[in-house]
């Protein structure tokens, strides 16, 4: 077996697929909480296809902030600090009301 190696963004896709309801949901999540003005389904979208999150511009780094915390995964642990949120943001409260239940190996939510 051929070892292969993934962008960012194509780890981003394997996550989303692993979310019950995928992009549509986590967009979803993040603009009811934040407002549509962080952006489209589209403009997440995006994200999939960077290879590295050091090309992301601030606003792109505060929108795979917020998807990689509605996913439920650590954004430093993807290259993205919490410089990247807006300071007057509470980011404990943020992460807890983000946060989507994940699917099991059968692709049923899981506890």
């Amino acid at each position: 077996m051929k070892t292969r190696q993934v962008t960012w963004g194509e780890a981003l896709v394997v996550e989303l697929f692993k979310t019950s309801g995928g992009l549509k949901v986590a967009v979803d999540r993040i603009t009811g909480l934040m407002g549509k003005t962080v952006g489209t389904r589209n403009t997440f979208a995006k994200l999939t296809r960077v290879d590295d999150p050091v090309d992301l511009n601030d606003k792109d780094l505060w929108r795979a902030w917020l998807l990689l915390t509605a996913l439920g995964h650590d954004p430093i642990e993807w290259g993205i600090d919490d410089s990247a949120v807006p300071d007057f943001i509470d980011i404990p409260d943020l992460q807890k009301r983000l946060l989507l239940p994940r699917m099991d190996s059968n692709h049923q939510p899981s506890d």
